[in-house]
């Protein structure tokens, strides 16, 4: 049973090997890559720039602030919950220190 096992095994393997990849060399017909990209297809600024730039500026202001308060809290309730496990991965203090 085992030795059949092995002996299809490594029949399986050297027709593997034996076999010759397959060349994909993609001489097909080329590729279209379309029409060239010029500057007439930039887009036009319609507004200042720097009023865009205060705009986006408040936006993201705003997103830091928040996301910095969101840290802020979520790093107190992990504290506050033992999440770091800081007591207990400290020495064993004297007993009469302990509370």
């Amino acid at each position: 049973c085992c030795r059949m096992l092995g002996r299809a095994l490594i029949q399986s393997a050297r027709r593997v090997l034996l076999q010759q990849a397959k060349r994909q060399g993609h001489h097909d017909a080329p590729h279209n890559p379309g029409p060239p990209c010029t500057y007439d297809m930039l887009p036009i600024p319609s507004q200042s720039y720097q009023k865009v730039h205060a705009e986006l500026q408040s936006k993201f202001n705003t997103y830091l602030a928040v996301s910095f308060t969101l840290l802020a809290a979520s790093m107190a309730s992990a504290v506050y919950s033992n999440l770091f496990i800081y007591e207990e991965l400290q020495p064993p203090r004297s007993f009469r220190e302990r509370k």
